[in-house]
């Protein structure tokens, strides 16, 4: 198995260039080269959020079941969010869900890139 850090930018399939922008999101994991899918134990961190909109930049830290915990001030709903990415085909312009609750968001991986090299 030959494991690639990786850097995904997902932005929500289907919007405007500003909301895609305020809630896109950046995810730093580990990827199996040869399967395309993301290796574990390892937590993964990303964000979400623009860098030029501070008001909409949320951290997380990427659970092994796809849980995106924001942390200790966020309430337990903040912390229930799941990123379908752990088993997904990773590659760019394959679909990935949000699931918020009862409510589901499609985001479309935009990029897929080695952190180092």
């Amino acid at each position: 198995m030959a494991v690639e850090m990786m850097r995904l930018i997902l932005k929500p399939a289907g919007a405007d260039e500003a909301t895609a922008a305020a809630k896109q999101i950046w995810v730093d994991l580990a990827v199996d080269s040869e399967t395309g899918q993301s290796t574990g134990p390892f937590p993964a961190w990303g964000r979400v959020g623009d860098w030029q909109q501070p008001g909409t930049l949320v951290p997380f830290t990427l659970m092994m079941d796809g849980r995106m915990d924001t942390g200790i001030y966020a309430s337990d709903d903040q912390r229930s969010d799941v990123l379908e990415i752990r088993k997904a085909d990773l590659g760019e312009g394959k679909t990935i869900v949000l699931k918020s609750g009862s409510d589901t968001s499609n985001y479309v991986i935009e990029s897929l890139k080695p952190l180092i090299g």
